[in-house]
């Protein structure tokens, strides 16, 4: 059940960046008509949360397209994400800072990924340091907390880089919580 309402909340994010003749195509293919896409919609989605999607969209279509390098820290991860195409450079760098935001402000997003829930639940104890690239971002990321430093890396690790090496179709997976990660 619950990769049944992964994958349908992921296609509303996607089918809310696309356009109206993106839509037509897909609604000919059968993955969503209007009634459902509009009862997904419903409280979960803010507009905010709408306007976010656009380069997560970008990136998981085009991850062919994204370099990405992880290093690990004692306290948590330096990470490298770069694109040679200026476009998937940009959304790169605006969707790592509205990620930076939601941590700041404690506004969860991808809430039916228990990785993603779990760091939600310590975005106080998560700090970001952010450098633009010319083609992409550099982002220290860190934790006192060692519970927190394993969700780090999961996230690294296991999330952003798995999406950027698989695109959508791991996208459509859950993260699973870090091994020896104790709440």
């Amino acid at each position: 059940m619950s990769k049944i309402l992964l994958f349908l909340s992921l296609g509303l994010f996607l089918l809310s960046c696309e356009s109206e003749t993106d839509q037509g195509h897909m609604m000919d293919h059968g993955m969503m008509d209007d009634d459902m896409r509009r009862s997904m919609m419903s409280d979960n989605m803010d507009p905010e949360m709408m306007e976010d999607m656009h380069p997560i969209r970008e990136m998981l279509i085009n991850h062919e397209q994204i370099d990405r390098r992880v290093e690990d820290l004692n306290n948590g991860v330096k990470t490298w994400t770069t694109s040679e195409d200026p476009q998937i450079a940009a959304a790169i760098q605006k969707h790592v800072r509205q990620m930076h935001e939601r941590i700041k402000k404690n506004k969860p997003i991808r809430q039916m990924d228990p990785l993603f829930r779990e760091i939600f639940k310590h975005s106080d104890k998560i700090e970001m340091e952010i450098e633009d690239l010319e083609n992409g971002v550099l982002v220290i990321e860190t934790s006192d907390d060692p519970q927190v430093v394993k969700l780090i890396r999961q996230h690294a690790h296991r999330a952003v880089s798995e999406f950027a090496e698989q695109g959508m179709q791991r996208a459509m997976e859950p993260t699973p919580l870090p091994e020896g990660y104790q709440e």
